[in-house]
């Protein structure tokens, strides 16, 4: 029981806080008040409109009487109301009262309320009025509820001789105005509830991409990347989100397969220099000393490569962290000299330099001669004795030129895209059993951590040219790519 108990509260508690259901309870909310508050300012408005039209009315029957007295100036006062109520007649709950004298003459209609009877207290005040109201009045009365009244005093010969009254029961029209809203409530009541069903639908057709991006997130493992939030639609919030998804794990998908062909191809690499290591090392007690000399000369060689193949490995790590570069400002034609004396000692070839170019660039010095030394090296590897190999540099369009271009073999067309990636070497390649297959990706890697990137030019038989082109104003610090 305690365990239900325990389940049904983290339901509850799951439930109240899931998006669908807060935005559903501020749908709710809102429409809720909104509807709360046009109930009674509808009602107001509405009752106030029924006021106003009467105010209207009673001032339309003040007018067209005083046009009548126009037509009957010379007639006696009984007369003149007389033809006034043969003719007029008045709207629904309008009574027109007819003073003479001070006295009650007539009325129209003839059967009047007790409010507005004869002998009423307020007819009988009205009866004595000498000068026009300057606004409508009203009075309560417990039966007919609310009475909206003027007057209209009459002058004959410069003396008041009677008075208009016209008063009006709005009960009955606010009655129909209060039923006609009762008729609205009613109706929103039952929009008011179809629009919550349709709301708490809608919320769920809205929230859809992010339940689909919950099940495709715990649907992913590390063996299968390839789960997708299917697209409906290519424009709005949620479609955005399901692209930004989609292309997140396409490059985590990317990212894994490349990780795991890393590690496997840096695990065959290792393998092998500890698989000849270990061979020799088995024997080398067996050896004599001459045969010991070329095993400790092989070990040694074996352990120099794979500190190269190591090193290689945490400068590509490296490659992707901010701290990557140590930008400085570098006048291009010293450090063109420079280089240029250490790729020489790479080995026995027809060394050229090319061009220097002029003028100061900002750049990580260390990363571009490690860049142009492994070029170099590449070209050494690629190249005999008889070969020429060229270096040089330039500055043109705010961008920097740094080649090595060599008369070696020649680089495969197949080949031409594959090589900068880790591991890959040329097909043709003369010395397919030395280097890490590194060396280009490490080129590749400065190359882009400086926003630039790596050309090369190559044709089998004659020769390759690689060319790095980095901006001329490097950033200090480099931003994830």
């Amino acid at each position: 029981m305690r365990k239900f108990l325990i389940k049904q509260w983290l339901f509850q508690q799951e439930f109240f806080w899931e998006a669908r259901t807060r935005i559903f309870a501020w749908y709710l909310g809102l429409s809720s008040v909104f509807i709360g508050l046009s109930i009674p300012i509808f009602s107001h408005l509405a009752v106030t409109q029924v006021d106003r039209r009467i105010e209207e009315d009673l001032g339309e029957e003040i007018e067209a009487f005083e046009k009548s007295l126009k037509n009957y100036q010379n007639q006696d006062i009984k007369t003149i109301f007389d033809r006034f109520l043969e003719y007029k007649i008045p709207g629904d709950k309008t009574f027109l009262i007819a003073i003479a004298q001070g006295q009650f003459y007539r009325s129209s209609p003839v059967s009047l309320p007790e409010a507005i009877s004869p002998d009423s207290r307020l007819i009988t005040k009205l009866a004595q009025t000498k000068s026009p109201l300057i606004e409508h009045n009203q009075i309560q009365d417990p039966e007919v509820g609310d009475i909206l009244y003027t007057a209209e005093p009459v002058e004959i010969q410069g003396i008041v001789q009677g008075v208009l009254i016209v008063a009006n029961i709005p009960q009955g029209e606010r009655r129909e105005a209060l039923s006609v809203i009762v008729l609205v409530i009613k109706v929103l009541v039952w929009a008011f509830v179809l629009a919550i069903i349709a709301g708490w639908g809608v919320a769920g057709q809205v929230l859809h991409p992010v339940r689909s991006l919950i099940k495709t997130a715990n649907a992913i493992t590390e063996e299968d990347l390839t789960q997708r939030i299917p697209l409906r639609g290519g424009t709005g919030e949620m479609a955005e989100l399901a692209k930004t998804f989609n292309n997140m794990m396409n490059r985590l998908e990317a990212a894994f397969k490349t990780q795991r062909e890393f590690l496997n191809d840096a695990s065959h690499e290792i393998r092998t220099p500890i698989t000849i290591i270990r061979g020799h090392l088995e024997l080398l007690e067996y050896s004599d000393a001459q045969e010991r000399a070329e095993t400790i000369a092989l070990v040694l060689d074996e352990l120099d490569r794979m500190s190269v193949f190591v090193e290689d490995l945490l400068l590509l790590a490296r490659a992707e962290r901010r701290d990557f570069l140590i930008s400085r400002e570098v006048d291009l034609s010293e450090l063109t000299g420079e280089i240029f004396l250490k790729i020489r000692a790479l080995g026995e070839r027809k060394w050229r330099l090319d061009s220097q170019g002029k003028g100061t660039v900002n750049l990580d010095r260390q990363r571009i001669i490690q860049a142009i030394m492994n070029l170099a090296q590449n070209a050494v590897q690629h190249t005999n004795s008889n070969d020429i190999i060229t270096f040089g540099s330039a500055i043109e369009n705010k961008e920097v030129y740094f080649w090595v271009r060599d008369t070696g073999i020649g680089i495969p067309i197949q080949d031409q895209e594959r090589i900068f990636q880790k591991f890959i070497r040329s097909s043709n390649s003369r010395n397919a059993n030395q280097g890490t297959g590194l060396g280009l990706s490490v080129v590749s890697a400065i190359a882009q951590s400086h926003h630039g990137h790596v050309e090369l030019y190559s044709q089998l038989g004659k020769g390759s040219m690689f060319v790095i082109v980095v901006p001329k104003k490097s950033p200090v610090k480099r931003h994830n790519l």
